[in-house]
């Protein structure tokens, strides 16, 4: 064995340090722990980022997120959906949507007023496996389906077919507007 210039023992892991060379000791316990975050990851589809908040005790979502259920209708278009749900679940006034989606906001009450025609009732939002923060509406460059989709398809890597079925769209049409997103994001 080396010299060891020093050892430091830290909830049973072990780190000797030597000239350039490091020996890592880990007990089973590190290992059982890896093979529960690989399956939680499977088996719930959440990134690293997430499940690090969920061990510190963060929220995961530090502002306002939509649930992927709420796009589950046939009636209204995505914006139509965000501002008609953000307007009658948390009780935003127009200003305060028009900030969160860097929106006019005569924009988010002609919106609303379309959403409303459309459909009287409120939104039907069951519970969601996957959130939309509404941070990523702030890039105007993108329209809200481009955000959507490519928030959908990069940060939690769903297959086209997927995306479709939660934004109840054609898989050609979330294709087609996950590429344009990308030439745009080039």
């Amino acid at each position: 064995m080396p010299h060891l210039k020093s050892e430091k023992t830290r909830n049973n892991l072990r780190i000797y340090n030597t000239n350039k060379l490091f020996s890592i000791s880990i007990d089973s316990d590190f290992f059982k722990v890896k093979d529960s975050i690989i399956r939680l990851k499977k088996r719930y589809n959440i990134s690293n980022k997430e499940i690090f908040s969920l061990i510190e005790g963060r929220k995961i979502c530090d502002e306002v997120c939509i649930p992927i259920s709420a796009f589950d209708n046939d009636e209204l278009g995505c914006l139509e959906t965000i501002v008609k749900y953000l307007k009658e679940e948390f009780n935003f006034r127009f200003h305060q949507i028009a900030l969160i989606l860097n929106r006019d906001d005569r924009t988010i009450w002609a919106t609303y007023n379309a959403a409303c025609k459309k459909r009287q009732k409120k939104l039907d939002v069951k519970e969601s496996q996957f959130f939309i923060p509404t941070l990523i509406f702030k890039d105007r460059r993108f329209s809200v389906l481009e955000s959507i989709v490519r928030y959908l398809k990069d940060d939690f890597n769903l297959r086209y077919s997927e995306i479709s079925a939660l934004l109840n769209r054609d898989e050609r049409n979330v294709w087609t507007v996950y590429n344009r997103a990308y030439k745009k994001k080039k």
